[in-house]
């Protein structure tokens, strides 16, 4: 059976041709039986600030009796009359379910195009179970799944074990968008894969979940070293073996910084020479607000008025691209003379410095005038297709309804997350709460995930107690917190995947990357401690004295973690893991 490695997406999107406006249908059960409960997925035993969620796909019962910790789901493979073999033994899923998995473990089936059509009978007739998810390397199977009135709330990884990954980032950008299209959270990679610290540093840049099937453990730990948000085996003890050596707190990948508007403690927010400056400070994302002019261009601004940020009169919507160039932006710093920065721009220059562009649709708050009359996403459609090069640089968030659903109409492979709870938009509605009409808190993990299914978006909450409380049951079905807006780096204590802020250029100088060494001597090994070489998040190098983690030995040899504990400008304190590193011992 292939590996599974797989890839999620905090920001789902459909495959529909046609927005879907309102929730999708509860389905009846016509005979049979349901269970809408959404368990608290327990801890996997280790120390990291973002804990992997733990696969089990078992080969017999004994790794699903056991006690605590235990792997937060659980992967079947039904037939076609949706019985499962393990162990030899073979029961009906329904059976299964209750005697090992129910309120346990997340269910998955492996579906391919002979069982799909089946498994959303079985949902439909049979036993109607909300915290669900599926796995398939064919994505019409996710398609379907995804497009059913039974099926729309079940969490999807595509299986991509069989891909070989490119060293180039980008090249998976083909897979995240089929993903994202198809409505598919979760990407699943070859845990042995040399490139696949490569593809889960993209795909969780893009808001995506990723998952490597792993042998053994010790791919395992490499595979959790090089950022992975899931690990998938087919017995317990291989995974938590996994998790064992990551005791100490911190990040086993760094966390994504997203420069909130651009540079702005010494740049005007939203101008061009603060979006570069992200760049030049080292944030790995930069977030800008795009509007929407008179004469249909795309600029970037934060409020639908200029006002605040010009001291000129007048909103975007009524003003002509020309006319805002003869504005002065002075709401930080006025010797730039930067004006209001068009799109063509900041994606022509910001394609060549490998920094995701957050676009936040704010477009006159989601007015009828900047949905219906400027054809807002066709506009910005029209101009991201334009540059080529800007292809998988970019996802989008937004507060307001319209918004979403023409992103999934008009941009189904792009991702999009919802900030907070979001708001109806359309001028007649923008005082609900919610898209249509509720509030939907973090803590009630079955609502949210039937709002964010419903609107194919993924996670982009204010981060507070309940945000970082309920993370790892978020993530354990697909989602990642990204989080907003900090004025300082105490992000770096959260269990944000991207963290918005604006103190980027404070994280400048802060290690991103422990390069380690590749050779050490017997007394560095007994130290436990040595100068290893490390790149700060703007790409200086250094070196910093880093504890050494033994993961495996032999004869001259041995398999390492690096780990570092450092303080960033406000006193906040947090720890970082390299790779699993080969070294040689002398």
């Amino acid at each position: 059976m292939k590996k599974l490695f797989c890839i999620a997406s905090a920001a789902v999107l459909l495959a529909a041709a046609v927005a879907m406006t309102a929730l999708p249908p509860e389905t009846a059960v016509a005979a049979g039986q349901s269970n809408t409960a959404y368990f608290n997925v327990v801890s996997p035993g280790s120390k990291l600030k973002i804990e992997p969620t733990l696969v089990v796909e078992p080969q017999d019962t004994a790794d699903l009796e056991a006690k605590d910790p235990r792997p937060a789901s659980a992967i079947l493979t039904p037939d076609s009359k949706m019985n499962v073999t393990v162990g030899g033994k073979t029961s009906t899923l329904a059976s299964f379910y209750d005697t090992y998995l129910k309120n346990r473990f997340i269910p998955i089936v492996r579906l391919d195009g002979t069982t799909v059509e089946p498994f959303l009978g079985w949902l439909k007739t049979t036993y109607a179970i909300s915290d669900m998810m599926a796995v398939s390397d064919d994505i019409s199977v996710i398609e379907k799944i995804y497009a059913d009135e039974a099926g729309y709330l079940v969490n999807t990884v595509y299986d991509l074990t069989a891909t070989k990954l490119s060293a180039d980032r980008y090249a998976e950008w083909d897979h995240v968008g089929a993903a994202n299209k198809a409505g598919c959270n979760i990407l699943m990679y070859d845990g042995s894969d040399e490139n696949l610290p490569v593809a889960a540093e993209y795909v969780e840049a893009l808001t995506k979940v990723c998952w490597a099937y792993v042998e053994n453990a010790e791919e395992g730990v490499a595979a959790i070293a090089a950022g992975c948000y899931g690990v998938v085996a087919k017995d317990r003890t291989t995974l938590l073996d996994a998790v064992k050596p990551f005791q100490k707190d911190g990040f086993a990948r760094a966390q994504f910084i997203a420069a909130h508007r651009g540079i702005t403690s010494y740049a005007n927010e939203q101008s061009l020479t603060g979006i570069m400056a992200s760049a030049n400070e080292g944030a790995t994302h930069a977030e800008i607000d795009i509007q929407i002019t008179a004469d249909q261009r795309i600029v970037s601004g934060h409020d639908s008025d200029v006002h605040r940020v010009t001291g000129s009169a007048g909103q975007f919507i009524n003003a002509t691209y020309a006319q805002l160039q003869k504005m002065q932006l002075n709401n930080y710093s006025q010797k730039y003379g930067d004006s209001f920065a068009s799109l063509d721009e900041i994606v022509t220059t910001m394609a060549r410095t490998g920094v995701i562009l957050i676009v936040e649709l704010k477009l006159d708050a989601g007015s009828a005038k900047a949905v219906d009359e400027l054809k807002a996403i066709e506009v910005l459609k029209e101009t991201m297709e334009k540059y080529p090069e800007i292809k998988g640089h970019w996802f989008t968030i937004t507060f307001y309804g319209p918004f979403a659903e023409e992103m999934r109409r008009v941009l189904p492979e792009i991702p999009c997350a919802t900030l907070g709870a979001a708001t109806s938009g359309k001028e007649s509605a923008l005082n609900q709460k919610g898209w249509h009409g509720t509030d939907v808190a973090m803590t009630n993990i079955g609502g949210k995930i039937k709002h964010i299914r419903s609107f194919n978006v993924g996670l982009d909450e204010m981060m507070g107690t309940s945000t970082n409380t309920t993370a790892q049951n978020f993530l354990a079905r697909g989602y990642t917190q990204n989080t907003w807006t900090f004025e300082d780096t105490s992000h770096f204590t959260y269990k944000a995947n991207i963290a918005t802020t604006n103190a980027a250029e404070q994280c400048a100088m802060l290690v991103k990357t422990i390069e380690g060494k590749t050779q050490l001597t017997e007394a560095e090994l007994e130290a436990g401690k040595v100068m290893a070489p490390c790149t700060t998040y703007n790409g200086w190098k250094l070196e910093q004295e880093c504890e050494i983690i033994v993961v495996s030995e032999g004869e001259g040899t041995a398999k390492v973690l690096y780990y570092l504990k450092q303080k960033a400008q406000d006193g906040t304190v947090f720890g970082l893991y390299s790779e699993l590193i080969d070294v040689t011992v002398a």
